[in-house]
Parts: structure tokens; sequence; C-alpha cells
């Protein structure tokens, strides 16, 4: 019983790629009903003849009829071929899905205290701001895969360089930066809206051409992650030597509600020479308390980093990258295991079977 159950389910989990070809089975009866003719027409009556000179023939043995295995053969070898071209399958284990990106926008402050040559980078003396481009550098490159957007503030906060996968383009564009170039004050909140914004973009793109129809998809449907997961799947990084906002026109706190909206997480690096003391404050600028470094980082879901060292900077981008690995998606494919090379082989051993037996079948008359 065990065999038969086996069997069964083994029949039962066949798949067909193109189940249509099944319609031709009928065809297999056709040497059956060839050799069934051909024997009725033997078993009819012949004409005698009775003209002298046929006198020989009609003293001749009655003609041996046909062997029946070559039409069982042939019909056997006509549905091996149906049913290979049926082409039966199998599904397989899963198939794991290729791992996917993060999107990381870095944001870098390019304001006048980053200026301060307090770290060393190679044995040297180098500013902050110097400093932290090496280490973003050196950080992209070992996040191949993953989606780099570069945002750099002072007194304005300005796009550097949009959502990019090339790594190294990311690295050399931040080394483009200078101290004030962007003015001499810190824009924090309006970095961090800028950052979310090319998040935004990019989960706009996203709809744009999941909604658009395609060739392989009339419906429109693309495979993929959608939007809201692609927001969760974004983080920011904030570059800067303070935890103080002096201009702009949106508040961190806005920003950071904004941020948590949209579930984005912000990891904050401080490459001061003073840990931020973890409490907000309040400026003119802006109505009500605004939070820090160390807030801005827990209300979003990410963490503070005090890095008053290159070593200490490059440990913090070690760590969050940690805590963001690559996405394993679970996997939606099988393995498919084709098996119609069966069938056929089969079919051509049944085909070439009937050959030889009607080839043997004459000699074996004499």
């Amino acid at each position: 019983m065990t065999a038969w159950t086996d069997l069964a389910s083994g029949l039962a989990a066949l798949q067909w790629a193109q189940p249509l070809a099944l319609l031709l089975l009928p065809l297999a009866a056709l040497p059956l009903l060839s050799a069934r003719h051909a024997r009725q027409s033997e078993a009819m009556p012949a004409p005698q003849l009775l003209h002298p000179d046929l006198h020989g023939l009609l003293q001749s043995p009655p003609p041996h009829r046909k062997p029946r295995l070559p039409p069982v053969l042939r019909a056997l070898a006509l549905l091996a071929f149906v049913l290979a071209l049926a082409q039966p399958q199998r599904e397989g284990a899963w198939i794991a899905a290729a791992p996917e990106g993060r999107d990381i926008v870095v944001l870098l402050d390019t304001s006048l205290t980053m200026s301060l040559h307090d770290l060393t980078w190679a044995g040297k003396p180098a500013s902050r701001l110097a400093v932290a481009q090496r280490v973003f550098a050196d950080f992209a490159r070992a996040r191949q895969g993953d989606r780099f957007a570069l945002v750099a503030f002072g007194s304005h906060a300005a796009t550097l360089l949009p959502p990019t996968f090339d790594a190294r383009a990311a690295g050399q564009m931040a080394g483009l930066l200078a101290v004030g170039q962007l003015g001499p004050d810190t824009a924090l909140g309006d970095a961090i809206a800028l950052g979310l914004r090319q998040v935004r973009s990019e989960l706009n793109l996203s709809r744009k051409r999941r909604a658009a129809p395609s060739f392989l998809d009339p419906l429109g449907g693309r495979a993929g992650r959608s939007p809201a997961q692609g927001a969760a799947h974004a983080i920011l990084i904030l570059y800067t030597d303070g935890g103080v906002s002096n201009t702009g026109s949106i508040s961190p706190a806005d920003a950071v509600a904004l941020a948590r909206h949209m579930g984005v997480r912000i990891y904050t690096v401080e490459v001061g020479a003073t840990p931020d003391p973890g409490r907000p404050y309040t400026v003119p600028a802006y109505a009500g308390p605004q939070p820090d470094l160390r807030l801005i980082a827990e209300a979003t879901g990410g963490r503070f980093y005090f890095a008053a060292s290159a070593g200490a900077q490059q440990a913090a981008v070690r760590d969050i990258g940690a805590l963001n690995p690559r996405l394993h998606p679970p996997p939606t494919r099988r393995a498919v295991q084709t098996l119609f090379l069966w069938p056929l082989l089969a079919g051509a051993a049944l085909w070439l079977l009937a050959m030889w037996a009607e080839g043997i079948a004459p000699r074996s008359r004499k």
C-alpha cells in the first residue's frame, strides 16, 4: 500500500506546462485502428479465379497474418510522445530571492564649525568634514547594492546627489563639498526634510511605475516592495558637529514628526569634541522646544553616536550597517524539475522496438 500511495501522490504532484497537448491523446489509437482494419481486410474471402494458368497460384499457401505487437508498440510510443509534448514537470525547493538594497540618505553638515582640525586621518591632522567625507566614501563602497542620496546643509540645505546605485559616485560627490559652501549656520530641520523628500520622491516614482501598464503585465502590477515598505526600508544618516539648529524654514521638531510618520529611521553621528547632552533646546527661529541629536534618533527609532575620532566614526557606520543589512525578501518562486525527457526517450525506444519487431517477422516465416 505504501508504494501505491507514494505513486499516487507523485502522480498528483505532476504539473503540465502545456496541458492542451493532452487533447492529442486519441491519436495514440491510430496504429491499433489501422491494424484492425488490415486484419478485417485479410479476413474477407478472396475471389476464385479458374483460369488454367492460375492453377499454381490457387494452390499456394495462404499469406501469414501480420504480428499484432508492432501496432501496440506504436500506440504506446505515440502516447509517450503526447505526454512529452505536454511537458510534465514537478515543483522543487523554493528559490531564494535576491537580496534587496536599502535607500540610504546621508546628510552632511558643511557649517563653519566643521572646519576645525581636531581629528586625524592616516596620522595627519584633518578637519571634521574631511574625515566625515572619507568615512562615508568607504562606507558607500562597502555597501554595494544600496542606493545612496547625498544632502549637504549649512544655512541652506541642497541635494548634492539624488538616489543612485553608483556608490563610487556618491563618495566622489561627497569629496567635492567644502566648509561654508552653503552658509555658516545650521539648518538642521531643512536638511532632514530634504532628505525625507528624496525618499518620498522615490516612493512616488515607484507608484507611477507600478501603475503604468507594461507588455509584461498589462494590469500594471509589478513585483517588488510596496511604497509603504519602501519608506520603512529607508534610513537617514546625519553627520554634524552639534545638534542645535539656528536657521531654516522647517523646524527640527516638524521634520522629525514627518520622519516618524513616514517610518524612516534617523541615525545621528556627532563629530564634535563634546557629546550631545541629550535634551531639547529652544531658539527664537522656532516656536517650542526642538529635539537635539539624541532625541532625533530616539524619536525615529534610530541611534545616536558620539564620534570624537576617525576610528569612532568608522565604528559608528559599521554599526549602522550591521543594524540595517541588505533585505532578504521571502521566496516567491519554486524550482521546476522538467520530466519531458523520460516519456520522449520511452516513446523513441518503443517506436524502434516496433520497427525491429516488424523486421524480424518476415524472417520468422521462412
